[in-house]
């Protein structure tokens, strides 16, 4: 993983952390909405990709990928 990428997980892993069970998310609303629009969009694309697969191959047990996507079409995940 690369340094910009660290630096992002660093922030989603804690704030994950933090998340209350049964709270719907999206990448971005764990990162922070702002912060996320300034990264390069490879790093977001990176990221999400990731993070997607992760989810999927079980290093988030608590986490669970959801069917639907957002109104701003991004990926939903459950934290449950």
């Amino acid at each position: 993983m690369n340094r910009e990428l660290d630096q992002i997980f660093h922030k989603v892993n804690s704030r994950l952390e933090s998340l209350k069970t049964g709270t719907t998310f999206s990448l971005p609303d764990l990162y922070g909405e702002e912060a996320w629009r300034n990264l390069y969009i490879g790093d977001r694309v990176m990221a999400g990709n990731f993070f997607l697969r992760r989810v999927r191959q079980g290093e988030y047990p608590h986490v669970k990928e959801l069917a639907d996507k957002d109104a701003k079409n991004r990926r939903q995940y459950l934290k449950y």
